[in-house]
């Protein structure tokens, strides 16, 4: 038996002695088999929220009241099961529908609009890397509806989530994106906000240093304060106020999760004029000073 073992064991050496001596050169040293366009998520995170909670502050509830506006460093994949609503993604509002999945891209500001009463909504956020990034950037232009095929695969990747299995939960995951590369576009796509809405949206957004209290505002569009207050709360179904504000905090999160700059200079980037308005703006919305939130998101990395 043991002599039978030995010979076997130096066949199979002898077969990996010659496959080895039959493998060619390299034309590359550095660059060789990859996974390439494998869309291979990491760092998986899945939950569930079915009402809507306004606390300000986490991934503890969402809320169209809350007055919160997120920006996160990661992708984040929503799967609307049951319940209508609609969103603001950075300058335009789009709808959501059951059975249908939008994809938030790192970074991107978004906030709530309106929600359901009774609803299932069904996050998964993840890391990506590599040529694979490519492959999302089709859903910036919109969600996509859930197929027969999407969905079947999506209770393959729960499974696998609910399993513990991080390789496996990654390479479902990756099929639920390749199935919906040719799934129908969502019943609405991002609907860009009425011109006027849209330009403030964009003028905020590219002069979050300069003043940005209505007067400035209303001087900038050449429009009445109360007709650009009316306007943009009907339009984009928050205060202009609030948005202006958000915004400014939501740039600020990204400022300090780079890790660059001093407290003073990021307050004075992003409009607030001092650090005393900056942390104190800072600590109402997220409960916790800009230095903790920097500390915390290192520690994260």
């Amino acid at each position: 038996m043991a002599m039978r073992q030995d010979h076997e064991k130096m066949l199979e050496i002898r077969q990996l002695i010659e496959t080895a001596r039959g493998l060619p050169q390299p034309d590359d040293y550095f660059n060789g088999l990859d996974w390439d366009g494998e869309i291979l998520p990491r760092e998986i995170v899945s939950f569930c929220r079915m009402a809507q909670d306004h606390r300000t502050s986490g991934w503890d509830g969402i809320s169209a009241k809350a007055g919160r506006y997120d920006q996160h460093c990661r992708y984040v994949l929503l799967v609307a099961l049951e319940g209508n609503g609609s969103m603001g993604v950075e300058t335009n509002t789009r709808q959501i529908h059951q059975e249908e999945a939008h994809l938030l891209f790192p970074h991107q500001i978004h906030y709530y609009i309106d929600l359901p009463e009774n609803f299932t909504w069904l996050y998964v956020t993840f890391d990506l890397e590599g040529p694979a990034r490519q492959i999302l950037e089709l859903w910036r232009s919109g969600g996509r509806k859930m197929n027969d095929h999407a969905m079947s695969l999506l209770v393959e990747f729960l499974a696998e989530f609910q399993n513990g299995d991080g390789l496996q939960s990654s390479i479902a995951l990756g099929k639920v994106f390749e199935a919906m590369e040719t799934a129908e576009p969502a019943q609405n796509k991002a609907e860009p906000d009425a011109d006027l809405v849209a330009q403030i949206k964009k003028y905020v957004m590219e002069n979050l240093e300069d003043d940005l209290a209505m007067p400035a505002l209303s001087r900038a569009m050449g429009v009445s304060e109360s007709y650009l207050r009316a306007v943009f709360r009907d339009g984009a179904g928050v205060s202009l106020g609030n948005f202006v504000r958000s915004v400014r905090l939501v740039r600020a999160t990204y400022l300090l999760e780079q890790g660059e700059l001093d407290l003073g200079v990021i307050a004075v980037r992003t409009g607030f004029g001092s650090l005393t308005s900056f942390t104190r703006a800072f600590r109402r919305m997220y409960e916790m000073t800009p230095s903790s939130y920097r500390k915390r998101s290192r520690f994260e990395a």
